[in-house]
C-alpha cells in the first residue's frame, strides 16, 4: 500500500518490546495507575509486586508458562484476603479484591490462550470474575445457551456473561448490548467499558467472544463461523421475553470490530445499530502490514497472537493465507446492504491501520465514522463520547 496514515511511525519498533521492564516502565504501569485497559479493577500495587519478580529473574515472554506461573501465588493472595473478607460480612471489600484477583489472572494469560497453564488461569480468572461480580445489585452471569447452527467443527455450546438491569421482566422487555471482545480481552475482561452507563440507562449487556478466543465454539479459520455463532446468539436473544430483541445493538472492538463489521452486514435486519472500535477488515491481512506489526503499540508480538487467534499454525501460514481468506473486500461482504455502522479509530493506530475502517466507506452502504487524530488503537480517550451517543440513538430508533 505504501502511505500509510500512521506515517513515520510505521515499522518503527517502540521501546516497551525491549523486556518486562520496559512494557511496565514505558507503557503499563501508567495504564494501571489510570485504570485503562488491560487494567480494569487493578491496583498498581498488586502489579509492581508481581513484575518485580518478573524482572528480576528476567522473565519476558507472555507466551511462555513461566509467565503465568510467576503471577498465580499474587492471585491466590487475593483470593484469600477476598474469601476473609466475604466471611467477615464485607462484601464490597471482597468484590474488590475477587476482581483485583481477577485482574492479575488476565495479565497471567495474555495474550492468548497457548499452552493448558494458560488455559487452567483462565479457568481461574472466570471464577474469580464472577465472584467478584455476584455481589453487585445487577449481576454478571455465565449463560450457556446451544449453538443452533454449528457445523464444520463448530462446538455444541455457547458460553457468554449476561447482566441485566433491575428492572428487566417480562412484562418490561429490556434493550439488549451484545458487547463483542476482542484478540486477548475476553468476556472476564471488556465488559466494564460502558456496561454501567448501559445498565444504568435500562439496557442488558451481553459479552460473547470471538472464534479463536477465550470459550468461543466457532472454528477459527472458516469465515463463515461467526455467521453462524451470531445466528445461535440472536435466536436466544428473540426467544428472551425480558429482552426486546428488536433493540439489539452491537459494539465489537478491536478485533472484535472486525466481526462487528461482518454482523452489520450478514445480519443486517436482525440488529438497530453496530459499532466497530479499533476494528480491521483488509489491510491488516496484508503481507505489508503483518511484516511490520511486531514492533507497535502491542504489548507483545502482535503476529504471533493473530495467527493462533485465525487458526493459522504459523505467522508465516497465516501471511500467505488470510487475505485471500479473511478480507472483508476481497469477499464482497463490504458490498453487501448493512444495518447502522459506526466506524471509530485513531489515526496512528499501529495494531490495526485506521485505513481497514476508512476503506469500509468506499464499499456497499452509506456508514458513520469518526476517526481521530494524534489517537492510537481504538481512538481513546475521545472515542467513548462518540460511541455512546451513537448507541443510545441506536436503542431509541424506531427502527
Amino acid at each position: 500500500m505504501g502511505n500509510w496514515k500512521l506515517g513515520e511511525k510505521f515499522g518503527t519498533v517502540q521501546p516497551h518490546h525491549a523486556s518486562a521492564k520496559a512494557l511496565w516502565e514505558h507503557e503499563w504501569r501508567k495504564s494501571c495507575t489510570r485504570g485503562l485497559y488491560p487494567f480494569n479493577y487493578a491496583r498498581v500495587e498488586d502489579f509492581d509486586e508481581v513484575f518485580a519478580v518478573l524482572i528480576e529473574n528476567d522473565i519476558n515472554d507472555a507466551y511462555d508458562d513461566t509467565w503465568t506461573e510467576t503471577f498465580l501465588p499474587f492471585i491466590r493472595n487475593l483470593e484469600q484476603h477476598a474469601i476473609e473478607a466475604e466471611n467477615a460480612g464485607r462484601l464490597d471489600d471482597a468484590s474488590s479484591l475477587y476482581l483485583r484477583a481477577n485482574s492479575l489472572g488476565f495479565i497471567s494469560r495474555f495474550p492468548q490462550i497457548c499452552t493448558p497453564k494458560k488455559r487452567e488461569a483462565f479457568e481461574y480468572q472466570k471464577k474469580l470474575y464472577l465472584k467478584g461480580t455476584s455481589f453487585w445489585p445487577e449481576p454478571v452471569k455465565n449463560v450457556v445457551i446451544p449453538h443452533k447452527y454449528a457445523a464444520n467443527g463448530d462446538g455444541s455450546e455457547i458460553q457468554m456473561f449476561v447482566r441485566l438491569p433491575q428492572n428487566a421482566s417480562t412484562s418490561s422487555p429490556v434493550p439488549v448490548l451484545v458487547y463483542i471482545t476482542g484478540l486477548d480481552g475476553y468476556r472476564t475482561d471488556t465488559m466494564p467499558i460502558g456496561a454501567a452507563k448501559m445498565i444504568a440507562g435500562g439496557r442488558a449487556v451481553m459479552a460473547v467472544e470471538i472464534p479463536g478466543t477465550g470459550d468461543s465454539p466457532a472454528v477459527p479459520n472458516d469465515p463463515e463461523s461467526p455467521d453462524r455463532f451470531f445466528s445461535s446468539v440472536l435466536d436466544w436473544i428473540e426467544e428472551q421475553p425480558y429482552l426486546q430483541h428488536q433493540k439489539t445493538v452491537a459494539w465489537g472492538t478491536s478485533t472484535g470490530g472486525y466481526y462487528a463489521i461482518r454482523l452489520a452486514h450478514t445480519h443486517r435486519k436482525r440488529i438497530s445499530g453496530v459499532v466497530a472500535q479499533g476494528g480491521c477488515s483488509h489491510h491488516i491481512f496484508s503481507k505489508e502490514w503483518l511484516d511490520h506489526a511486531d514492533g507497535g503499540e502491542y504489548a507483545f508480538s502482535l503476529t504471533r497472537a493473530l495467527a493462533q487467534k485465525w487458526g493459522y499454525h504459523s505467522v508465516e501460514a497465516m501471511r500467505e493465507d488470510a487475505m485471500e481468506r479473511f478480507s472483508l473486500v476481497k469477499s464482497g461482504v463490504l458490498d453487501k446492504p448493512c444495518t447502522r455502522l459506526l466506524l471509530v479509530n485513531g489515526i496512528e493506530d499501529s495494531i490495526f491501520p485506521v485505513e481497514d475502517s476508512m476503506v469500509c466507506l468506499e464499499h456497499g452502504d452509506a456508514k458513520e465514522a469518526r476517526f481521530f487524530h494524534k489517537s492510537a488503537h481504538m481512538g481513546f480517550p475521545g472515542a467513548m463520547p462518540t460511541i455512546l451517543k451513537f448507541l443510545d440513538s441506536c436503542f431509541t430508533s424506531e427502527k
